[in-house]
């Protein structure tokens, strides 16, 4: 789990939340439990008060008489921290005989029943039930205690404090896991937002869908309405481009048809020029538009489908030369751009492919992680490795004698290097060139 996740931040906190809450609740119980064992010793105590105090008279020479002992063994046993004693004036009339030998403190007689703390006769703390009595028949006081161990007590306390904090403890483990389970439950669907994102980029879909809970529903919204707006953007600017190359393309027309008329080197000028001219509109306009569509969201083209379809237009348009155009099985492939893109970049080098080849032309391609390499090679005379860089530069031709403005391989190294890919010449196994192209495809998953 990364340390910036909102599952590791919501867990802690209801952790940190539940820790702090169980511990107040721990002590809470443990302070409830003490105070309830602490009322019941003081009530046993209080139930041998009362026997000793039931067995107490004055007897017919006024001396204090006690007619029964208590019959709790643990009285009965030296040092065991159960005592009972009866005094008056300082003086110990009876005790138990578990104090054999030993005395214990003589709390002053305060008048009222009382809950004292005493130091016991081997060291051990004492808790002691204290009650000053008249008898009748005497005006003396009489101090009667009884005491038991206070670490009874404590142990009593210890063995809960231990089993609450045990049972707190898994509650908390069982607490903490709930909550991670609720949390990833309630944060599931921006797993499923993410995973819609995901292929709306590689183009397995072109909208969000709309089944999300009401709390992401808004952003779901706005994301539909961005990509709404972008394919909008994306055709207006396509559409503009496409209208300016139409309103140039008929001007430059007339005024091509009428340099013909001027004779000279004036008109052969006026020709270079409007030739240079369509050259250049017919280049930045495929230059704007790939950079508009390049970056397009969700591009996904199938690769076999425009390889059939230029094999099949390059058949007819050389059909004068009888060439043999192989292409090679490319389904599955796919190019994360434009139909359209693919189209162009392909067409030219087959089209290139198609003037310089002797008999043979061969298309084929494949897929490398996230990169589509495609292949367009011929097996007519090839190009000189020292000549290769120089027919991508724009315009340039190494023989006049075939038709062309020259500008085909410089319009698909711009296209591809638009989506980050890149074009080479290199010798073809036919005998001829072999143009590679490296493009992306889109993201697997």
């Amino acid at each position: 789990m990364r340390h910036n996740s909102l599952t590791l931040r919501l867990a802690l906190a209801a952790a940190a939340l539940i820790a702090v809450g169980l511990a107040a609740t721990g002590a809470l119980l443990v302070f409830m439990f003490r105070d309830h064992i602490e009322r019941r010793f003081d009530m046993a105590l209080a139930d041998h008060m009362e026997e000793l105090v039931a067995a107490s008279e004055i007897g017919a020479n006024g001396a204090f008489v006690l007619t029964w002992r208590p019959t709790d063994p643990r009285f009965n046993r030296p040092g065991s921290g159960w005592y009972w004693q009866i005094a008056s004036d300082g003086v110990v009339l009876s005790h138990s005989l578990s104090l054999v030998g030993m005395t214990l403190d003589r709390p002053i007689a305060s008048g009222a029943d009382r809950i004292a703390v005493l130091e016991g006769p081997i060291g051990r703390g004492l808790r002691a039930y204290v009650r000053p009595i008249t008898l009748p028949g005497t005006d003396g006081v009489f101090v009667y205690t009884v005491a038991g161990p206070e670490d009874d007590i404590a142990a009593d306390v210890r063995r809960f404090s231990a089993i609450t904090a045990v049972t707190l403890a898994v509650l908390g483990l069982c607490l903490i896991a709930a909550v991670i389970v609720q949390v990833r439950f309630g944060l599931n669907p921006l797993v499923h937002l993410r995973r819609a994102l995901t292929d709306i980029r590689t183009g397995r879909i072109h909208r969000m869908p709309e089944t999300f809970p009401d709390e992401v529903e808004p952003v779901v919204e706005e994301v539909n309405a961005l990509l709404d707006q972008n394919t909008l953007l994306l055709d207006r600017a396509r559409t503009q481009a496409g209208n300016l190359a139409h309103a140039l393309k008929h001007p430059m027309t007339v005024m091509a048809l009428e340099a013909r008329h001027v004779e000279g080197e004036r008109g052969q000028i006026m020709a270079e020029q409007l030739t240079a001219m369509r050259n250049a509109i017919d280049r930045h306009l495929s230059r704007a538009r790939v950079a508009g569509l390049s970056g397009a969201v969700g591009a996904r083209t199938p690769v076999g489908e425009v390889v059939d379809g230029l094999r099949i237009s390059m058949e007819r348009l050389h059909a004068e030369r009888k060439l043999v155009i192989e292409s090679l099985p490319c389904n599955g492939l796919l190019f994360a751009g434009t139909a359209e893109d693919l189209e162009e970049m392909l067409g030219n080098l087959m089209d290139n492919a198609c003037k310089w080849a002797t008999r043979r032309v061969r298309v084929g391609g494949e897929a490398q992680q996230d990169r589509l390499r495609m292949t367009v090679e011929d097996d007519g005379p090839g190009i000189a490795e020292s000549h290769r860089h120089l027919v991508l530069a724009r315009g340039r031709r190494l023989d006049e004698s075939v038709s062309g403005a020259g500008l085909g391989l410089d319009i698909v190294r711009d296209i591809a290097e638009m989506y980050r890919g890149s074009l080479v010449l290199d010798e073809s196994p036919l005998g001829g060139l072999r143009a590679v192209l490296d493009l992306p495809a889109p993201l697997a998953g």
